[in-house]
């Protein structure tokens, strides 16, 4: 089985959104997290989709998953305080077994398309996770006070990440209760540091520049502004 989770369980604080959460928000007529279910419900692989979100908003993600048409909409997990919490909640619900396939994606970047999901089905055959990458365009300059420069990282072997990721769930899994049982040093926010902290090979798929994230008011209007192209792009490919 194939499985997708979406994260959906964010406050968005920089969004500035009011009491209403970005990913709740709407994008051309839809709430951005309707768009990653529809990119899932309309991808093949997938069989069966997870949304993890908010107390407030579980009767509302399943109105929304019969109103856009999306039976695959199996399960609603709850969101934990962060991220991590959150993926780990998803896997908890869904009924994978060890070899079974997760893919995490995010309701906050809408403009994800079918041609990066299929690259990450078929990778995933012949490796235990994918991540989607653009490659840098700028140096990087890593601070750890956020006031003076400890090292600037150039472009040339950089790579920004996007979504989404894909895991064997086993995989996913050991990373995920490993770092929970173990004091850490420091947080982590992405699952592709856990898989790798295990010494599993996690390869990359080049994604596209159309898949932005949603973080601040003027990305969703970039966003909306993109759609058409992105959807003349997606009906070429189609």
């Amino acid at each position: 089985m194939n499985y997708a989770i979406i994260l959906a369980g964010g406050y968005g604080i920089r969004f500035n959104s009011g009491n209403l959460p970005k990913q709740f928000v709407e994008m051309t007529g839809m709430p951005m997290v309707a768009y990653s279910m529809k990119t899932a419900q309309n991808n093949p692989h997938i069989d069966e989709i997870c949304v993890v979100t908010l107390d407030e908003y579980v009767s509302q993600v399943w109105d929304w998953g019969e109103r856009y048409h999306i039976p695959k909409l199996k399960y609603i997990a709850k969101a934990g305080v962060t991220r991590f919490d959150s993926v780990y909640s998803g896997m908890c619900t869904i009924p994978a077994q060890e070899r079974d396939t997760v893919m995490i994606m995010t309701a906050v970047c809408p403009l994800l398309s079918q041609e990066t999901v299929y690259k990450h089905y078929e990778l995933i055959e012949k490796y235990e996770g994918v991540i989607t990458v653009v490659k840098a365009t700028d140096a990087v300059t890593a601070s750890n006070d956020g006031v003076m420069a400890d090292r600037t990282l150039q472009k040339e072997k950089l790579f920004v990440q996007q979504g989404p990721q894909t895991y064997r769930y086993g995989v996913l899994r050991k990373a995920h209760e490993a770092y929970r049982s173990a004091p850490q040093e420091r947080e982590v926010y992405e699952d592709s540091e856990l898989v790798l902290r295990l010494g599993v090979p996690v390869t990359m798929v080049e994604g596209d520049r159309f898949c932005i994230k949603v973080t601040y008011p003027e990305d969703l209007a970039i966003a909306r502004a993109l759609y058409p192209l992105f959807c003349e792009k997606e009906n070429r490919r189609g």
